[in-house]
């Protein structure tokens, strides 16, 4: 008997060359549209990261600055109003000041806490771990420690276009890989590998500047204008953080009332002069000015009157000096200049007169009165006077209060021997 072949097994329905290339190609292309679109969302997230975590440690470096004498005096009010005034303000989800022994100076926890903050405090709280920190620093020595947690909502935010954006393009990408040819296939690898480098570049290097190309494929060409898109949005955050970072800084440094810099960042600066005064023969000098009378004038004419002329003694007082030199309000009705380089002892009392000869114009206040402002300066010369910043405001405030002392309206260069024995408070 002949063998009988023996039956094949069942083969299922045979398709064509072209619907398997179309099935390669869908594949293939849905990978490549999730690895994009993954890659770019984790690039950009990670650049919001950056962003966002910078923007907290220069947000934590001005409440330090702005708390450091509340903390110095461990004014817990104050400390309390000035961390809810900026916390208030910014995205924030808390806010701590400890003093060097970790004791709660102030705390600031985000109101009405939705289930959406919730997740973006997760979410914020997986992709910066640590609060951002800043020390709070007074005379070289750290006396506190500001710490930061930013609020999820944007990375919630960002997220969820992000998917929005990953699901389109997935979208898009099927319907287009119905029409896919070997010719198609080499338009879409050119524009996803222009796409991976500039992602890749933006991650590792975080520029923003870098734009997709325009390509044929409208699918690929419509995630690159989504990514452009995406970028000039981070850029114009970033631009917007570093503008309201510098908006902190100044108001961190300077006086609101009279614009001028405050009593913190004239001892930045004149310790920096110190620093760059070393080299024999170069010297410089702190005049320190009193408003004579100045609480008279708040009692007769009114607070009004009293901010009207602390604001026209600081103008005519910076008019006096030389653009390079620093006017700075140390607070109340007290001010500081600070001339360098000063070349001799003659060239800062000189400055003094004039200072003092431009008070003499009278300044107009409510209701037709006048009021002649009137000041006493004192003058200390480095090297003569101190060697430090602390020393030669010292030195400056007891030669001032030698002037009220005894002829108000003057002005008086320190003397050593004598002034010393001046009792006042220490700065």
């Amino acid at each position: 008997m002949m063998a009988q072949p023996t039956p094949s097994a069942p083969v299922g329905p045979r398709m064509s060359l072209l619907a398997i290339l179309q099935q390669a190609h869908f594949k293939v292309a849905m990978l490549m549209m999730l690895s994009v679109g993954v890659v770019l969302t984790l690039a950009a997230l990670m650049a919001l990261r950056t962003s966002v975590q910078h923007n907290l440690q220069l947000m934590a470096r001005s409440i330090a600055y702005t708390v450091e004498a509340a903390v110095v005096f461990r004014d817990t009010p104050a400390i309390q109003e000035s961390l809810e005034l900026i916390a208030q303000q910014e995205a924030l989800s808390s806010a701590d000041i400890v003093d060097s022994h970790g004791t709660l100076l102030g705390q600031y926890l985000q109101p009405q806490h939705t289930l959406l903050q919730s997740v973006g405090d997760r979410i914020a709280a997986l992709l910066l771990p640590q609060p951002s920190t800043a020390p709070v620093m007074f005379q070289g020595k750290q006396i506190g420690t500001v710490q930061l947690r930013g609020n999820g909502a944007g990375f919630v935010g960002f997220i969820g276009t992000g998917l929005a954006g990953l699901l389109a393009c997935v979208a898009l990408g099927a319907m287009a890989v119905r029409q896919l040819s070997r010719q198609i296939q080499r338009d879409i690898m050119q524009p996803v590998q222009a796409l991976i480098a500039m992602t890749d570049t933006a991650r590792r290097e975080h520029h923003t500047s870098a734009r997709a190309p325009a390509t044929r494929i409208a699918e690929l060409h419509q995630l690159g204008e989504d990514f452009n898109a995406l970028l000039v949005e981070i850029a114009a955050q970033r631009v917007q953080m570093q503008q309201d970072n510098q908006s902190l800084a100044h108001l961190a440094n300077h006086d609101s009332l009279t614009g001028l810099p405050n009593r913190a960042y004239f001892r930045r600066r004149l310790t920096r002069a110190l620093q760059d005064a070393q080299p024999p023969g170069s010297g410089l000098a702190v005049l320190y000015l009193d408003n004579d009378h100045f609480k008279l004038v708040n009692d007769q004419h009114g607070h009004a009157a009293g901010d009207a002329l602390l604001v026209e003694v600081a103008r005519r007082v910076q008019a006096q000096v030389r653009e390079n030199d620093v006017v700075a309000r140390l607070g109340g009705d007290e001010f500081a200049v600070l001339l360098a380089p000063l070349h001799n002892t003659e060239d800062a009392a000189r400055i003094a007169d004039k200072i003092i000869a431009s008070m003499a114009t009278p300044l107009a206040v409510r209701h037709g009165q006048h009021i002649v402002p009137s000041i006493s300066i004192g003058i200390a010369i480095y090297p003569l006077h101190g060697h430090t910043a602390e020393q030669l405001l010292r030195a400056a405030d007891r030669a001032m209060y030698r002037v009220k002392t005894r002829q108000r309206g003057g002005h008086h260069i320190f003397n050593p021997h004598s002034d010393n024995s001046d009792f006042r408070e220490p700065l």
